[in-house]
């Protein structure tokens, strides 16, 4: 089981929901909910967010957990190596970075949530790019 499979399985349990009264939420197999939950396989981002309303689950936190979005840097010092990546000289900086910067759109400062969709958006992107 992993981490994803294991937060299903408990979200799930904690809203004392069958396999198969999820999946009829979800609008998915309950065999596939299952095989989520023990690890079998690995969910896709449509996946995630038919579960995430019958759970009542935080979509980006299923997301991280899942593998879409970054997970946040554990100590101090990745935090610092994660934000040193940002170089003015030549005005680039890696787009995860923002996760632990403030950023601000349109005046108005944008919350981690927010953040968090930008970057499912653009990996989104970049994978369609590739095909």
């Amino acid at each position: 089981m992993n981490k994803f499979g294991s937060q299903i399985r408990k979200l799930r349990e904690r809203k004392k929901l069958t396999l198969r009264s999820l999946a009829e939420q979800a609008n998915l197999s309950y065999s596939f909910i299952a095989s989520l939950e023990k690890g079998r396989y690995n969910p896709s981002r449509e996946s995630i967010y038919s579960l995430a309303k019958p759970l009542d689950a935080d979509v980006n936190e299923l997301l991280m957990l899942a593998g879409f979005l970054p997970d946040a840097p554990a100590t101090e010092k990745e935090q610092e190596n994660h934000l040193q990546r940002y170089d003015s000289s030549q005005n680039s900086f890696a787009i995860e970075s923002i996760m632990k910067t403030t950023v601000t759109f349109q005046g108005t400062e944008l919350k981690e949530a927010e953040k968090a969709a930008i970057i499912s958006f653009l990996q989104t992107m970049s994978e369609f790019k590739k095909d």
